[in-house]
């Protein structure tokens, strides 16, 4: 399967403006573009030019990590797996992760505790 640059960045686009709750138009507008351009990148139809998908990716808050940029990614296939998960998570489901891993770490303190 070849790897389409153009619909990843349009997938991860629509996502995060999705996730955003943002419309193509309200979107066109805080970064200066037509709605029909938006519409045209989110359908892969368009290659956006890096000024515009900085301003898209800046009022989006997408983490530029997802591109390949300042990458974290370890060697570790699980780690990268919760990585990724952690990243592309919404704000209810980063509240999830949290409480899950704070009760985890506090269980995990009290039986070395215990051991010890």
């Amino acid at each position: 399967m070849k790897f389409d640059d153009k619909k990843f960045l349009a997938e991860q686009i629509k996502l995060h403006r999705k996730k955003a709750n943002l419309t193509q138009e309200e979107l066109a507008e805080k970064v200066d573009l037509s709605t029909q351009h938006i519409s045209r990148i989110e359908s892969a139809c368009y290659i956006l030019s890096l000024k515009s998908f900085f301003m898209i990716a800046k009022v989006l808050k997408i983490d530029l990590r997802i591109f390949g940029y300042n990458s974290d990614l370890t060697e570790n296939q699980r780690k990268n797996q919760l990585i990724q998960n952690i990243i592309n998570a919404a704000d209810a489901e980063l509240i999830l992760y949290e409480n899950l891993m704070n009760a985890t770490n506090k269980s995990l303190l009290e039986i070395k505790q215990n051991l010890f």
